[in-house]
């Protein structure tokens, strides 16, 4: 028996987001740790405009990971208590494939095969009827929306980031992390220009760095 449909909906795929997400989870971000340096400063960096969107953008973020793990969990219950939608149907030249979508039933239609079509049509729209039932018991159709919402507020922080000046390294840090962490997650991570952002951060670290030291020893002084 082939099994010849791939063509699922979206809903049942979990996005690549949660995989690539994870991948730069432990990058620190500057604004997570303050140095005793800083604390000395007048607080630019705190009413940083870039600094503020870089926060807000990294708490969407991770709301959206922990949405996108929680879709992945319930999609898995429900793929093993009730299965993806599926129907076995016979084509007219006699091979049996499982489809996993009306388009494709469809597309297996034929005269020869038009009672044998219509009893898979039952099946799949039974096994839909299952999904949908227990969808809406855990809350998984739900849990897609909100993740679409979540998803549909970082892209609007992103495009408002190229407007938004940073007024401090930690805000020309964060922005550039921000960049780093979502391109990331579309491209390999390896491919221009992800180590070379990569690389301009460290150098900007080293001299943030640096600077805090010398200001701490002038302060002490």
């Amino acid at each position: 028996m082939a099994d010849s449909d791939n063509s699922m909906s979206l809903s049942f795929v979990t996005r690549r987001r949660l995989l690539a997400g994870t991948a730069t989870a432990a990058l620190a971000w500057p604004f997570q740790v303050k140095s005793r340096a800083a604390e000395l400063t007048d607080g630019s960096s705190a009413a940083d405009p870039a600094l503020r969107l870089c926060r807000n953008w990294q708490k969407i973020h991770n709301e959206t990971l922990a949405l996108c793990r929680e879709q992945q969990r319930l999609e898995t219950y429900l793929a093993r208590t009730v299965g993806f939608p599926c129907a076995k149907v016979r084509l007219a030249d006699g091979t049996d494939v499982t489809l996993h979508s009306i388009e494709s039933l469809n597309d297996a239609y034929s005269p020869e095969n038009e009672v044998e079509w219509g009893r898979a049509l039952g099946d799949f729209a039974a096994h839909q009827a299952r999904w949908d039932a227990a969808d809406a018991e855990i809350g998984y159709s739900r849990t897609d929306e909100l993740i679409r919402q979540s998803e549909t507020a970082e892209s609007a922080l992103l495009d408002d980031l190229p407007q938004t000046a940073a007024t401090s390294i930690e805000g020309i840090l964060a922005k550039l992390k921000v960049i780093l962490r979502d391109g990331e997650h579309w491209e390999h991570p390896d491919d221009f220009p992800w180590p070379h952002i990569r690389s301009a951060l460290d150098d900007l670290a080293r001299h943030r760095s640096g600077d805090d030291r010398r200001l701490e020893r002038a302060t002490v002084s």
